[in-house]
């Protein structure tokens, strides 16, 4: 039986994608979390690779922009300016999204860690 290597960016949520990222050595999360995507995340560098990302993870990208923008007391369309800032094409504005999403669930994951690490 041999082991096949999966993607990390086709596991089931961002956090796993995150998560199996780290795993395979490919960075870290507090990299991601601090610096954010725009400096070269393996898998979510070019637009072919955001948007297989998106669609792969859009109903989830799309839950966090609600969940954001409801957070914000804002409608979901008003809450993309902070995401993307003026996209010049759909492309240029799923991959701010996919950057953004995968930006706000490492963010996530390094509080959640923080959090377990003070209660310890």
């Amino acid at each position: 039986m041999t082991y096949e290597l999966q993607e990390w960016y086709l596991m089931p949520s961002i956090k796993e994608c995150l998560v199996e990222y780290e795993k395979q050595e490919l960075g870290l999360i507090s990299d991601i979390a601090k610096h954010g995507c725009v400096g070269g995340v393996a898998g979510i560098t070019y637009y072919t690779e955001t948007t297989a990302f998106h669609d792969h993870h859009q109903e989830e990208i799309w839950q966090l922009v609600q969940d954001q923008a409801d957070e914000a007391g804002l409608k979901s369309g008003e809450f993309l300016q902070h995401v993307t800032k003026d996209p010049s094409s759909l492309t240029q504005l799923v991959n701010d999204l996919v950057w953004w999403a995968v930006e706000v669930r490492a963010q996530e994951l390094q509080q959640d860690g923080s959090e377990a690490g003070a209660t310890t």
